[in-house]
């Protein structure tokens, strides 16, 4: 037993109470107040029956707080947000059950042909020269980063009960913010071109889906925009009525959360004279997760990459159109880049209509490829910085899709925007 000081602490409740005691047997000791102030003709008032008067009024006294928040309000019929019609709600967190295809049935989607369109497969020059640029940008977000958070309880499979001790790194979120921002500004340097970039902006369009509202709430990670709109990839009618994917007994709106309370409004961050250019989304398993706590698969990624591109599209077409288009006047193309620091999945969405009907014969045009990883493994080795396993052709595709559209130099978009 180790041997320590001994504190002599007192019960500070015993030692109160005991205090109460020896001050109640104190007896009031007359020092002549009553006699001194009686030639003046000041009355004298017993304690006790000033109290009691005091007690018998009932007095309304006012207390500001500062800084109190109001009460949050009853989720009634009352309540200005609350709706008879329930509403499927799908927000950034969300996977869908069948990945992709519910996300084509969904959107109204189809894929025409496998891969890329030919305009965004055109990477602008070899990336042997800027592979030292590229590990930079990888080893200063996943090794160098110097701020540590307690990463999450790591969970064995074979031993799903043991606790294993808990470590300090760089989250999966921290790395996929610094490896993205650090792309697109090694992407402006490379090709000579500048673009605004909105971060974390919200994005939210309430849509009809057969007699059911469907609403898209989701997080713009990165969206780079400009003065102009990119051109058209495919004619809006060269995938009228082609087949969509066949769900079985599934419904396409099974796994969505369902709720009455719902604002209608649609958002769009980036306002109604910057046109998007390119979605750079983040997907991380802490982040991203099955309503049933599986595992998300690999189309349930696509999926995720689908649905969140048509969310900003068709938010910006309403604030272009209108809330109520339907077939729009001019496609809006959107590419996006959805990665979680180490695999990326590059697609583009073609937005032709907001007719999600299943009697509607208009359909959106997909394109995608399989996903790709950046790099193997990255972090230390031995005590020392280790990247295996670099793949800088990923990094040519990015800047293809940075660089899709022509016109976009600060001075052109400043001349649009005036």
């Amino acid at each position: 037993m180790k041997v320590t000081a001994v504190l002599c602490n007192h019960h500070i409740g015993r030692m109160i109470r005991h205090l109460w005691k020896v001050k109640s047997k104190i007896e009031p000791i007359d020092r002549g107040t009553e006699a001194a102030l009686a030639p003046f003709g000041i009355p004298i008032t017993d304690p006790k029956d000033f109290l009691a008067s005091r007690l018998n009024k009932v007095e309304k006294v006012h207390v500001e707080v500062v800084g109190a928040t109001e009460r949050p309000r009853a989720r009634d019929r009352d309540h200005p947000l609350h709706h008879e019609q329930e509403c499927h709600l799908y927000s950034s967190g969300d996977v869908l059950l069948k990945g992709l295809d519910q996300a084509k049935v969904l959107t109204n989607t189809v894929e025409v042909r496998e891969g890329l369109p030919d305009a965004l497969t055109r990477a602008s020059g070899g990336a042997a020269h800027r592979v030292e640029l590229i590990e930079r940008c990888i080893r200063s977000s996943n090794i160098f980063e110097a701020r540590y958070e307690k990463l999450p309880r790591y969970i064995d499979p074979a031993r799903p009960y043991h606790h294993h001790a808990r470590i300090w790194g760089i989250t999966d979120i921290r790395k996929t913010e610094l490896l993205t921002s650090r792309l697109v500004q090694l992407c402006g340097a490379v090709s000579g071109a500048s673009r605004r970039v909105v971060r974390d902006g919200p994005v939210r369009v309430t849509l009809g889906k057969d007699g059911e509202l469907l609403q898209l709430s989701v997080r713009a990670d990165a969206l780079l925009v400009s003065g102009r709109p990119l051109p058209a990839l495919a004619g809006a009618t060269d995938a009228d009525g082609s087949p969509l994917p066949a769900l079985g007994p599934v419904h396409p709106l099974i796994s969505l959360r369902t709720d009455n309370f719902y604002d209608q409004r649609d958002v769009y961050p980036g306002g109604d004279r910057l046109f998007p250019r390119m979605l750079v989304l983040h997907g991380n398993a802490t982040q991203v997760r099955n309503l049933h706590e599986t595992p998300v698969t690999e189309t349930q990624w696509l999926g995720r990459s689908l649905l969140n591109t048509f969310a900003v599209a068709a938010a910006h077409a309403r604030l272009r159109y209108g809330a109520d288009v339907r077939d729009l006047p001019e496609p809006v193309v959107l590419p996006c880049c959805h990665t979680d620091s180490r695999l990326f999945h590059f697609c583009v969405l073609q937005l032709n209509t907001l007719d999600l009907d299943s009697s509607s014969s208009r359909r959106n045009i997909f394109w995608s490829v399989p996903r790709r990883a950046l790099f193997e493994t990255c972090g230390y080795d031995s005590a020392r910085p280790a990247l295996r396993g670099l793949d800088p052709g990923v990094f040519d595709m990015f800047l293809a899709f940075y660089s899709y559209g022509g016109e976009n130099h600060v001075a052109a978009e400043s001349d649009d925007n005036r």
